[in-house]
């Protein structure tokens, strides 16, 4: 008896009514068996995993039942031929695929020595990446220490930020520290969140000015796809500015979404939180990505959105009990306190993918996105994210002002690229647009306005003998409302790619040769307020071009080198060369040794090299400077590591020590000279009018540091049997500054132990359970009253999730977040009665409160997701 996947008659296997509709039920010919289309059929039951391929491909597929039942899959996630993925499928299953003339397949047993009989013979399939060296290649083979998260792995778990897709990497820390809106940001081998660069399809996203001033600058992790758009996410581990260029100096997250596919579907998620206790706010979220041919195998069409709220959360300490008996009791604050506002984080986009022929593919893509924050007043009068603009926060000595009643973050971004597949190699070009914009903030009093102020509410000149209410109305009457703050950063990127395979000259090369323009510009409002008035709207801007060349040389057949170039040229600060050197060398089957020097480096943000005021700390009143001599921060990444896999795959392990030496590091300095004061010579501040107002001290970002970071990865994977594994990470990494102020202490706040585990278990076909761990210790506090090193406590969280298939269609999704009920809310207390008057005043410093964990995460939750395909 047979079965045929594809056709409604299938009587030994489960098949979803689409299976037998026209659609999935024609016959693929031979030509459209060769063509590349993306798969995402999750492991399992064979039969199943089969069914859902047929879905997928439309092709018509048959076997002999008994050839199926009781064998496993892995199955297929990425881009493939029908042919690949059909090997990938059955991959250790015993059995081979053979495409008939008219497109069908059949399904015939192969070599004995290729079936699974236990968990020893279990076959790992090789995740193939892009990122590590520009073109398609295995993660043993990359020149990068690489990671890859499956869209199947970012489904069965909350996700509303990039933080939710890498938090169980290693070598990746999302804990260091939360903004004033309460998103974390993403820390790479001990490197903080600006030297991590973010792509999206290799393009970049990150910011070139500081957008985000005053503590919000977690929220350049929210500008993401949908979930249902994301085909998977390959995060490199240390720097790759010699294919990236700038900001890729800790690290690079590549975000790859799904191409547009030849047949029409797509799917539809939806994801709620439920909290425990009304402390903290719950999550939900819907997205969506539908695609489909609008000519067939000419032009295609996807569109995907998404809408992710969160509601707002405002947990608390509990009060303890001093010496004396009496309750005292303290308040969480925003951001890494824990509390945060209600808020949405909304996107859309679309994309064009025409084919005009066989060996050309151009995309249009089109995406915006907003974030929306409530920063409506407290019932205490306080503001969770900045002042209010208001006559209250202006009639004082130190006039507050800087804020509206909503803070809102967009980002509209197109792009258009054409890719090749020539006779020489193949080609990549794209040319991008993206426009950040941080809406909601207004000006600060400028430095005349300031001096009117002082004037009003001292009640002198010509207001003297004034009454207050007067002076009141005529400063709100002068003052407000405030002029609008324009925050807005666009950025110009063209890239162009070629990747040239050269075979038989002392060896094989894999030549990659490429070019870079950029061109970028900040507005802020407050750029030119040091000329005394308001600002003038003038821009901070730069061009940076690159050239780049790699070669992949493979001289002896199990060695292959990697040497690159970079060049590039920035209008400011000028030039700079990043090369890297990098080898992997096959030494058996089963293992493969490679390690290399690479080299970062990050430029300066426009807003830090702008020559006048900056920005404001102190609710508007106190000036930030820029400099315009900063240089740009550099680093040298040395590793090596060694990748193990069973002979017959299934288990797999690697461990990676590498070290890193970063100079140059942009930091806060203080200068106590004006321009004015120095005559010009630097280094001094340019605060022009603000000069007047009597400021002491000018915060202004300097080069100063050097640092040294070093460290250990291990990761790999176990199957105990064919429906049990595990499969864990741990990281070691220890920095510490070399020079500067800081001299001794560790770069960052980076947890020096990072450990994380999941163990899955595949109940039955159709059902997935796992145990996640994240365990942290030894995170950074601070220096203590002898100088010593202070660590938070550490930490061991638990997740209980699984995952129910429904059908072939529908997919449920639950997860028991912090299972055992970890409180980051604790504190220890210590009381000191300096007066001996036996009450111990926690004003007067006789009470010493010290946080056991620096982010205040939430207690236990249940989330629970439904995902549907069509």
């Amino acid at each position: 008896m047979k079965f045929e996947i594809g056709r409604s008659a299938m009587p030994l296997v489960l098949v979803s009514a689409l299976a037998a509709s026209p659609v999935f039920a024609q016959q693929a010919t031979v030509a459209q068996s060769q063509e590349m289309a993306t798969y995402t059929v999750p492991s399992g039951d064979l039969s199943l995993a089969l069914t859902e391929f047929a879905q997928q491909s439309g092709i018509l597929l048959s076997a002999p039942a008994d050839l199926t039942r009781g064998k496993s899959s892995f199955g297929v996630q990425g881009d493939y031929t029908v042919s690949q993925a059909l090997m990938i499928l059955l991959a250790g299953t015993g059995l081979e695929s053979q495409i008939q003339a008219d497109g069908s397949v059949t399904l015939k047993a192969g070599p004995k020595d290729d079936v699974i009989t236990d968990a020893g013979d279990m076959v790992t399939l090789q995740k193939v990446v892009v990122s590590a060296a520009g073109f398609e290649q295995k993660i043993t083979d990359a020149p990068a220490s690489i990671s890859v998260v499956s869209s199947q792995e970012i489904a069965s778990r909350p996700y509303t930020t990039l933080l939710d897709v890498v938090r169980d990497l290693e070598g990746v820390d999302i804990g260091e520290t939360a903004d004033k809106t309460g998103q974390g940001t993403i820390s790479m081998r001990g490197m903080g969140a600006d030297y991590t660069l973010i792509l999206i399809d290799g393009r970049r996203q990150n910011n070139h000015g500081d957008i985000y001033p005053n503590n919000f600058g977690g929220n350049q992790f929210n500008h993401i796809p949908p979930l249902a758009a994301i085909e998977r996410v390959e995060v490199i581990r240390g720097p790759a500015s010699t294919l990236y260029g700038a900001d890729a100096l800790g690290g690079v997250i590549n975000i790859i979404t799904k191409k547009v596919t030849d047949v029409w579907g797509g799917a539809i998620g939806f994801s709620r939180t439920f909290q425990e206790g009304d402390e903290f706010g719950e999550d939900s979220t819907l997205d969506f990505n539908v695609q489909g041919p609008l000519i067939p195998n000419v032009l295609g069409l996807a569109v995907r959105g998404s809408v992710y709220d969160k509601d707002a959360s405002n947990p608390e300490y509990s009060p303890i009990t001093d010496p004396a008996g009496n309750l005292q009791t303290r308040t969480l604050g925003f951001g890494g306190g824990g509390k945060t506002v209600d808020n949405t984080n909304k996107a859309l986009g679309f994309r064009l993918s025409w084919t005009p022929d066989e060996r050309q593919t151009i995309v249009f893509d089109y995406d915006m996105s907003e974030q929306i924050y409530d920063n409506t007043p407290a019932a205490d009068g306080s503001f969770p994210l900045g002042t209010v603009d208001s006559i209250e926060r202006l009639f004082q000595s130190s006039p507050r002002a800087g804020y509206a009643e909503e803070q809102e973050f967009t980002r509209d971004q197109w792009s258009i690229s054409h890719d090749g597949d020539w006779s020489f190699g193949s080609s990549a070009m794209s040319l991008a647009f993206i426009e950040t914009a941080n809406n909601g903030r207004t000006l600060p009093l400028t430095a005349t306005e300031r001096l009117l102020h002082l004037e009003i509410f001292e009640g002198t000149g010509a207001y003297a003998g004034m009454s207050e209410d007067e002076r009141r109305d005529i400063m709100e009457a002068e003052f407000l409302p405030r002029p609008k703050r324009i925050m807005e950063s666009r950025q110009y990127t063209f890239d162009a790619k070629l990747d040239i395979p050269i075979q038989d000259m002392a060896g094989d090369h894999l030549l990659v040769v490429g070019t870079q323009y950029i061109d970028g510009e900040l507005e802020d409002g407050v750029f030119g307020m040091e000329a005394g008035d308001s600002g003038a709207g003038e821009l901070s801007d730069f061009t940076m071009y690159s050239l780049f060349v790699e070669d992949n040389w493979t001289f002896i057949d199990p060695l292959t080198v990697t040497a690159g170039i970079r060049y590039d040229d920035h209008n400011q600060f000028g030039s700079n060369t990043s090369p890297r050197l990098y080898g992997v060398y096959l030494l058996t089957d089963s293992w493969t040794i490679k390690g290399g020097v690479s080299t970062g480096y990050k430029t300066p943000k426009t807003t830090d090299l702008f020559d006048g005021i900056t920005g404001f700390g102190g609710q508007g009143t106190s000036p930030f400077v820029g400099n315009p001599d900063l240089k740009p921060e550099t680093s040298v990444n040395t590793e090596i590591a060694a990748y193990w896999e069973a002979p017959t795959g299934g288990h797999n392990f690697n461990i990676t020590l590498f070290k890193n030496d970063f100079k140059d590091k942009i930091t806060s300095g203080d200068t106590n000279l004006s321009c004015a004061q120095t005559g010009g010579v630097r280094p001094c501040a340019n605060l022009g009018a603000y000069e007047q107002l009597d400021y002491t001290s000018y915060a202004q970002k300097i080069n100063i540091d050097k640092a040294e970071i070093q460290g250990l990865e291990l990761a790999g994977r176990y199957h105990f049997s064919p429906t049990l594994a595990l499969r864990a990470n741990y990281t070691y990494t220890d920095s510490e500054q070399t020079s500067g102020a800081d001299k001794g202490q560790p770069l960052t706040d980076t947890a020096e132990n990072m450990a994380n585990a999941t163990l899955d278990w595949q109940f039955d076909p159709r059902v997935n359970v796992f145990l996640t761990l994240e365990a942290r210790s030894d995170r950074y506090r601070g220096v203590g009253i002898s100088g010593e090193h202070l660590y938070y406590k550490d930490y061991e969280v638990f997740h209980l999730g699984a995952s129910f298939k429904i059908n072939e269609s529908v997919t449920v999704n639950g997860r028991i977040n912090n299972l055992l009920n970890q409180d980051f809310t604790s504190y220890s207390t210590t009381f000191n009665d300096l007066d001996g008057d036996g009450i111990y005043d926690a004003d007067a410093d006789e009470v010493e409160y010290n946080d056991d964990f620096n982010n205040k995460d939430k207690a236990r939750n249940f989330w629970v997701s439904v995902n549907v395909t069509f």
